[in-house]
């Protein structure tokens, strides 16, 4: 079986291109994923167990929350394992190019991991907050606004990569170069930039704050892609 570090320097050299890809998975949860992928592929874990594994993780990252009053050890917990659980979600694909396994089953149970991910952590921040931390009443709308914002901007970040997949020039799809201001201004919407900011749980004012800026964000993300996909789609 392929070494350790002839799997790592594969991968290094097979990474999906970097353009629309923000900092912090250009940089942390790319490297990262390479050094599980191949640590897990030495180890025989398969593409769909390394799925299940970022499931696990995310999901334990979810019931700290839920069952842990905030607090610094909680939001560390909560962060560190929603963190591992995005990296492991990067180590599937990986993992399946190494040992040759990638299949249509396989990316279907990514993309459904992916989808209640979604909704599970924003589901989870409404109760949490709800639960256990001083708040407005009205504040918790934001959550709800944010776990509907991320289901749109999956969906149609996902459809509006499988339809490009049938046209024509389908093979100029993800060419250009990266843009490091483009990398800069789209952290916000980073699913990686999400979870770390559970480091600030045990403040609740200063989380809830953060959390709202970052949905403020993601909607002027949000607006600015989905009309691009449209116009793009449209042509």
């Amino acid at each position: 079986m392929t070494t350790f570090r002839t799997a790592l320097s594969q991968l290094s050299q097979a990474q999906k291109p970097k353009k629309g890809v923000s900092l912090y998975s250009r940089f942390v949860n790319r490297p990262m994923g390479r050094v599980l992928a191949a640590a897990l592929y030495r180890a025989g874990v398969g593409p769909n167990q390394v799925t299940l594994l970022s499931a696990g993780s995310t999901a334990a990252g979810i019931a700290v929350l839920l069952t842990q009053p905030p607090g610094l050890t909680s939001g560390l917990a909560v962060a560190a394992l929603l963190v591992l659980g995005f990296a492991l979600d990067s180590a599937d694909g990986q993992v399946a190019r190494l040992s040759g396994r990638s299949s249509p089953a396989g990316e279907w149970l990514d993309h459904v991991v992916d989808a209640g991910k979604m909704v599970a952590v924003h589901g989870a921040v409404l109760v949490a907050v709800w639960l256990r931390a001083p708040h407005e009443q009205l504040w918790l709308v934001v959550p709800l606004a944010f776990q509907l914002l991320a289901t749109v901007m999956f969906a149609g970040g996902t459809l509006v990569e499988l339809i490009k997949r049938s046209l024509p020039d389908a093979h100029a799809s993800g060419q250009g170069q990266a843009s490091t201001i483009r990398s800069l201004a789209l952290l916000p919407a980073d699913y990686g930039v999400l979870a770390l900011s559970f480091l600030f749980w045990g403040l609740p004012a200063v989380f809830q704050t953060l959390y709202g800026i970052l949905f403020a964000a993601n909607l002027m993300i949000a607006t600015l892609l989905l009309s691009k996909w449209f116009r793009e789609l449209k042509r």
